[in-house]
């Protein structure tokens, strides 16, 4: 008998991508899914798209709530799941008709707690461009090696999407509500709990970047998550896993210079001017060791490296490479 997975996807002003989404995940060829749909108060007509998919497959639960946020979607449909192995799915994305079976098979195969498939990421209103495959392959972590790997988004990034997961590492940990950037702040603690986690390189997850996804509407004034989630894991990493320390500190750099770039030119606010100096004194601090750390994506080798220039010419070419 094959194992139940539960599918959790968390659904908010998604009308013109839900169908699409939902598709993907009822054509699975690894047919013992649960999918949860957990509609979170959204104005739009979500609930009644979902209500037409529970009617046309019966492994559908339909969750309508009120608005919460996404992290209080998650943990709502966690807690009436009943599948032994946990899956997230954004409503704006989609996935491979394999997307389940292939993840479930290298994790039994591997005898993982996690299995981590490749994103494949497009611009809202493009098509996604087909690829040629690579030679497929397989990658083994253990949780230090995992938590330095997603730091570094090296083969796998800070998001809880594309990953199958073992019910129980969940057991005592909840998606921080009213928090933006929530799967950083959960992803190491459940990393944190695994004997391994495994990689294969297949594109299997769809991941569509909207116009107003979170850093493209990033407002660093409102919302400090980012960095507040980069110093938690560097606070864990430096007290548990000090050897992947450098890795850490990418994090940090990359929440500080993307807080810092998004701040407005000028404020007479007193603790907007507080804040930007503590972006600038972890920039200060890490950029050298960026610019040399061969591991840390290329973007940021390059804003840490123009940051020697000074704090204006740093914003002025951060404007210039994001019209590109």
């Amino acid at each position: 008998m094959k194992q139940l997975i539960t599918i959790i996807v968390p659904i908010y002003k998604a009308e013109k991508y839900l169908d699409k989404c939902i598709e993907s995940l009822v054509n699975q060829t690894y047919t013992n899914i649960e999918i949860i749909l957990v509609n979170d108060g959204s104005p739009d007509n979500c609930f009644s798209i979902c209500e037409k998919w529970k009617r046309i497959d019966d492994r559908i639960v339909v969750l309508n709530k009120e608005n919460g946020g996404q992290s209080d979607a998650r943990n709502a449909g966690m807690k009436i799941a009943k599948g032994k192995y946990f899956i997230f799915v954004d409503s704006d994305d989609y996935v491979s008709k394999d997307y389940v079976g292939d993840l479930f098979d290298i994790l039994k195969a591997n005898k993982a707690d996690i299995a981590v498939g490749k994103m494949e990421k497009f611009l809202e209103g493009s098509s996604l461009e087909s690829r040629q495959n690579d030679r497929e392959y397989i990658l083994t972590f253990n949780s230090t090696e995992a938590i330095q790997d997603f730091l570094y988004e090296k083969h796998f990034v800070t998001s809880v999407t594309a990953k199958i997961y073992k019910r129980e590492l969940f057991d005592g940990i909840e998606f921080p509500k009213g928090k933006k950037y929530e799967d950083l702040y959960v992803l190491y603690k459940i990393v944190s709990k695994c004997n391994t986690v495994v990689y294969g390189n297949k594109p299997v997850y769809y991941y569509m970047i909207r116009r107003d996804s979170t850093i493209g509407t990033l407002d660093p004034v409102k919302n400090k998550d980012f960095l507040l989630a980069a110093k938690e894991v560097h606070t864990y990493v430096l007290n548990y896993c000090y050897t992947i320390r450098k890795a850490a500190d990418f994090k940090l750099f990359q929440a500080a210079i993307e807080m810092f770039v998004h701040l407005p030119k000028k404020t007479n606010n007193y603790e907007q001017k507080s804040y930007k100096e503590e972006l600038w004194e972890y920039i200060i601090k890490y950029r050298l060791q960026i610019v040399q750390d061969k591991n840390c994506r290329f973007k940021y080798r390059i804003l840490a490296l123009v940051s020697f220039l000074g704090q204006t010419i740093l914003s002025r070419f951060f404007q210039f490479a994001s019209r590109r």
